[in-house]
């Protein structure tokens, strides 16, 4: 499995403490059969979740080198953007990292209201050549009767990606119900961890998890969710 979105780059949001916990999370991948992995820290305006592109990438250096070396995953580097009217004059500014330096950012809405504007930033964001990926859209309670949300974003050429825990009920049973709708939809595009800390039991659920989407989608769909989509986003090429 490929994981979209997680949380080891150390000290710079609510995720890895330092690094010894990011090589401990890597330990974890590694032995749960993860190979490929997206550093997708927290970027949050006018918060304190405000580490920029830059020295984000320095951090990443050293991390990308020995986590091939020593536990064979390849790692890039991105930002959960939370969602705001600014998001594209930051990315210009250079102080936001979409997936890999491609055309994909991930991007987090409100966990539970509803924002008036999202569409319109998105729009605003696919007109600059920029492909909206919604993180873990399961988890967005004031959607969860507003099916129709999700099927616009997906018509206007949004990606969703859900995380693996929903699927076994970390986040609850209506955000389980939701992930499973939202497969049996057609609508997902990517999974991801969204793991936080070495002491998760995250990776741990991926052979459950994996049957789990094996009854919900079609072989060639399952590959392009856990495989395919993700190698598409770091070589920067076109998702359908």
């Amino acid at each position: 499995m490929r994981d979209l979105h997680s949380h080891f780059l150390p000290n710079v949001d609510d995720g890895a403490k330092n690094i010894e916990m990011t090589k401990e999370m890597l330990k974890l991948a590694k032995n749960n059969g993860v190979t490929d992995i997206l550093f997708t820290p927290h970027y949050i305006l006018d918060s304190r979740y405000m580490s920029d592109k830059k020295s984000n990438e320095e951090i990443m250096l050293p991390i990308k080198k020995f986590a091939k070396e020593e536990y064979g995953i390849n790692i890039f580097l991105g930002n959960e953007v939370y969602c705001c009217l600014e998001i594209l004059s930051i990315l210009k500014a250079g102080k936001i990292a979409t997936l890999n330096n491609s055309r994909y950012m991930l991007i987090e809405i409100p966990m539970h209201s509803k924002m008036n504007n999202v569409k319109s930033i998105f729009f605003e964001l696919i007109s600059a050549g920029i492909v909206p990926i919604l993180a873990h859209p399961e988890r967005y309670t004031a959607y969860y009767n507003d099916m129709d949300f999700f099927l616009e974003l997906r018509s206007m050429g949004v990606l969703l990606q859900i995380n693996i825990t929903s699927l076994v009920g970390e986040y609850g049973g209506h955000a389980k119900k939701m992930a499973k709708k939202l497969l049996k939809a057609n609508l997902v595009s990517f999974v991801g961890s969204d793991i936080h800390s070495s002491h998760a039991k995250t990776y741990e659920c991926i052979p459950k998890v994996e049957k789990i989407l094996k009854k919900l989608v079609d072989a060639n769909a399952f590959i392009d969710i856990t495989e395919n989509n993700f190698a598409r986003v770091v070589r920067d090429e076109e998702i359908i």
